[in-house]
This record gives structure tokens, sequence and C-alpha cells, in this order.
């Protein structure tokens, strides 16, 4: 088997706007020895990963020009439909490049206070959530053998395989920015969080993460589903208010994104709905709950531009002239039209 060689060829067809489909993605695995199609989504989602982390540290791009690369990136990306008894079990799916870029970017926004930073993702998968985080200062930990190699041939600060939900002692309050999509699923046990009781596994591993940041570190945090209200405009009763409750008690929550899962989601082989959670410190004096349903967190976001508008990370006109932006769309234009000639072709 020549991993290595099979995720060459597929960064450089990525990098050429080569669109395949699953049946000529496990063709071209086949003739590298790779016939595993648990294997060929995983060492894809690699090769995906290792150009779109190149793009995020491309210093010669401003951080709008790199999120129109990565999500003309996207567009060109292999449909990850792919589900393996082992992805299904473990409620595998992976942050599309173009969010994770966003969420990774927004735990590195005014984050000048130490030269020797440290970020963690306690549920990495192959590392696509830290794709603008500098491996050097990053510590990533994974269960799934295949996912924890695939960490630990890149040059992260750790690699690490612990329970989520029991973050070593040493790592509390210790990361100056913390990411995560955690699986989703029930807990078999509800865990209390001080007065909180918590009954969903993805809730209760979000909370363990924010735990490890230091009370004025960030956070980006994607769950499963969207918030819905009831009559009175409070989040609607059960798992999600609880859950809800107790972030907005204890952090300073900046924004939930409400993200059309059929629209930015479903290449990473699930359209479900999700929300992206965007967090900055902890609260100095704990108090409040989850706010009243208002317009801009019922609002449903259904592009890429929507979503950067949301995040917010930079004004494009800043530091670039109309005539450079203009170049760069242009760039991300030909991109995709050069995938779809490959695609009329093939």
């Amino acid at each position: 088997m020549n991993k290595q060689g099979y995720i060459s060829r597929i960064r450089e067809d990525l990098l050429n706007g080569r669109k395949h489909s699953k049946t000529t993605i496990e063709s071209i695995a086949k003739g590298f020895g790779i016939t595993n199609k648990n294997l060929v989504k995983e060492y894809t989602e690699l090769a995906i990963i290792l150009n779109a982390r190149e793009t995020a540290h491309d210093n010669s791009l401003i951080t709008y020009e790199k999120y129109l690369y990565i999500v003309a990136l996207y567009q060109s990306q292999v449909n990850l439909s792919m589900r393996t008894s082992m992805s299904v079990l473990m409620q595998q799916y992976s942050t599309p490049a173009p969010i994770s870029f966003l969420a990774s970017s927004y735990i590195l926004k005014n984050n000048t206070d130490s030269d020797f930073p440290k970020y963690l993702e306690p549920s990495a998968g192959n590392g696509l959530l830290t794709i603008a985080l500098p491996y050097q200062f990053t510590h990533v930990n994974e269960l799934d053998d295949v996912r924890l190699a695939n960490l630990k041939e890149q040059p992260f600060a750790k690699v690490s395989s612990w329970d989520a939900l029991k973050p070593p002692y040493p790592y509390e309050r210790k990361f100056d920015g913390v990411i995560t999509n955690p699986p989703f699923g029930s807990l078999s046990e509800p865990m209390m969080f001080g007065k909180f009781k918590i009954k969903r596994l993805e809730h209760a591993m979000a909370l363990k993460a924010l735990h490890c940041m230091k009370d004025d570190g960030k956070a980006a945090i994607i769950i499963g589903g969207h918030t819905t209200w009831d009559e009175q405009g409070r989040v609607t009763a059960g798992a999600n208010r609880i859950f809800l409750n107790h972030l907005y008690h204890f952090y300073n929550v900046e924004d939930i994104i409400l993200i059309n899962g059929k629209k930015l989601y479903s290449r990473q082989g699930t359209s479900v709905n999700t929300r992206l959670i965007l967090i900055d410190g902890a609260k100095e004096t704990p108090g409040g709950a989850a706010p009243l349903k208002n317009k801009l967190h019922s609002s449903v976001v259904n592009t890429h531009e929507e979503l950067w508008d949301r995040v917010w990370l930079e004004n494009p006109q800043s530091n670039t002239n109309n005539k450079q932006l203009s170049l760069v769309k242009l760039r991300a234009k030909a991109i995709l039209l050069k995938q779809k000639q490959y695609e009329i072709r093939n």
C-alpha cells in the first residue's frame, strides 16, 4: 500500500481542479494498493487538509483571500459520502474546510498576548479543524487509530489519545484557544456540570473542552442541529436549553451561527444542520441564561459569503485594493470553471 503516493496524487488533482466521484476516487486508490473504503475516505480527507493548511499559512495572502481559495478547494473535493461501520459507530463527520478555516482563524484573532500560545483540539480527527493554527502551538487528541496515525504524521506540538470526556488534570485552563466538533449521541448516564444536568455526548465533550480554556481564551465549537424556540421566544425545553443556558451563564458567547447543512456541509458526507458557537472567554462573574429569540440568532447561513460576514475576521477592503480583490475572486472562479470542464469531459 502506497499511502503517500495516493495522498500526493489527490493533492495534485485538487490543485489542478480535477473533480472526482466516489467511483473514480476508489479506482485511483486501488491503483496505489488501497482497497479499504475507510482508508480511502481518511486518506482523501488528509490530502484535502494538507492543501487547505498550505493555503491557510500562505503569508502572501490576506485572510479573505485564503478563505476564497479554501472555498474553491471545498467545491473541488470529492463528496466524502463513504460511510463505514467505524465512522457510523463513532459519528465521525469532519468539518468542511471553509468552516474549519473560519473557526480556527477566529480563535487566533487578537491572540497576541503570548509569544508561545497553546491551542487544543480534543477530538481532532485528521486535523481538519486546526488548519489555520500553527502546528508548533497546537495539541491534538484522537481515539480512532487511523486518524491518530494521520495526526502523528503531522508536526503538531503534541498528539495524544485520551477520553475527551476526561481531559488530563494538567490541561485545565491551560489553553489560549480551544476548538472542537465532537461526535454526537446520547450519554449512557447524564453528567452534572454544576447545577446543569447534561445528557448529550457532544454537549458534555464541548463543556469539558471549555474547561481546558484559559479564562481569557477563545473557543469555537461545532455541534449538530439548529436552535429552536417556544412560543415565549425561549430556547425549546430539553437538552439544548440546558446546554445553552450553561454556556451563556459561564461564558461570553459572541455568536451562535446556524449553518445550512445541505448548502455548506454536504461534501463531508452529511447534510445535517449545524451550529458554529463562538466564545470570547469566561465571564468574570457567572450569570444569565440563553437570550430570547432574536433575528440574528434565528437566521440561517446559506452561503460561504454569509458565513464570512457572520464570523467577520477582517474587512477584505482594509488591506487590499478593489483590483487585487477582484483578481482573487476571478482566480477562484477559474478554479470552479476548470472543475466544470473536467466534469463535462469525464
